[in-house]
């Protein structure tokens, strides 16, 4: 290979003249209509060839503009997506708050407030919520959602309030199992997990029993639902009481609308 490129180099005129004097030879062997077409024809392949060239770059371009419409207009419809499934999501809170309301009693047992910030004043496990003293929330109120017993009102502002969520393990709730059996117990949350503590190794409680306030302490109402039970401990285990686990019916972490409930007293004014 190296022989027939160091020879091409070095008669290079030559091997141009044998190549044009051996096309002139075989042009002369046909008729003149196909000599007069030969040119036609290489003139016709370069300009093919160059017209692609050409416009390479021309269909690089159309394509990447063709790619950045298509890129918007996917994000216009991620965007509708997104605003379409949000809307779905607050039709079905607003449905659920809806029930819930229905299920109250005649008279306003209850003020609706959004959440605005949670950790208020970077104190931990609490929201706030845009209702206040001018709403008339006082301390120690109960919070609910219809899903479930959110906390209780620990500051009162003029027009925000805070609430301790029952994540806080300074917010306990005397609990009763919503069974005949009544077992009872308070929960509380401990190292990321709801409990239901101080029940007897002898107590009736089963996977699957819901859990509600007992209406002990006359901190919240009776009834209240707290949770589910998804773990009993061992009738073996060592100890008076048997360990309970509860997955609450509430998802702390995505809190938007709040019921903050009235005490007796403020119903009946």
């Amino acid at each position: 290979m190296q022989r027939i490129r160091v020879f091409l180099r070095a008669h290079r005129k030559g091997v141009v003249l044998s190549i044009a004097i051996f096309t002139s030879l075989i042009l002369m062997l046909f008729d003149a209509s196909i000599q007069a077409r030969f040119p036609h024809s290489v003139a016709l392949g370069l300009m093919s060839i160059g017209h692609r060239i050409l416009a390479w770059p021309i269909g690089l371009s159309s394509l990447q503009y063709e790619n950045e419409a298509l890129r918007d207009q996917n994000l216009r419809l991620s965007l509708e997506l997104l605003k379409l499934r949000e809307a779905q999501l607050e039709n079905a809170r607003l449905h659920a708050l809806l029930h819930f309301k229905s299920q109250q009693a005649a008279e306003k047992s209850y003020i609706v407030a959004r959440v605005i910030a949670r950790n208020p004043a970077r104190i931990a496990n609490t929201i706030l919520i845009d209702a206040g003293a001018d709403e008339g929330i006082q301390a120690r109120m109960p919070v609910v959602t219809a899903d479930g017993l959110v906390g209780r009102i620990m500051e009162v502002h003029g027009y925000t309030a805070i609430v301790q969520l029952l994540i806080d393990h300074n917010c306990r709730v005397s609990a009763v199992v919503q069974r005949h059996s009544r077992v009872s117990g308070i929960v509380s949350f401990e190292d990321g997990t709801f409990y239901l503590k101080n029940v007897s190794l002898r107590g009736d409680i089963k996977v699957g029993d819901l859990i509600v306030s007992s209406g002990l302490g006359e901190l919240f109402p009776k009834g209240l639902y707290v949770g589910q039970v998804v773990k009993v401990g061992d009738d073996e285990a060592q100890g008076l009481f048997r360990e309970i686990i509860l997955v609450p019916g509430v998802n702390f972490y995505n809190l938007e609308e709040v019921f903050v409930l009235k005490t007796s007293s403020q119903i009946n004014n």
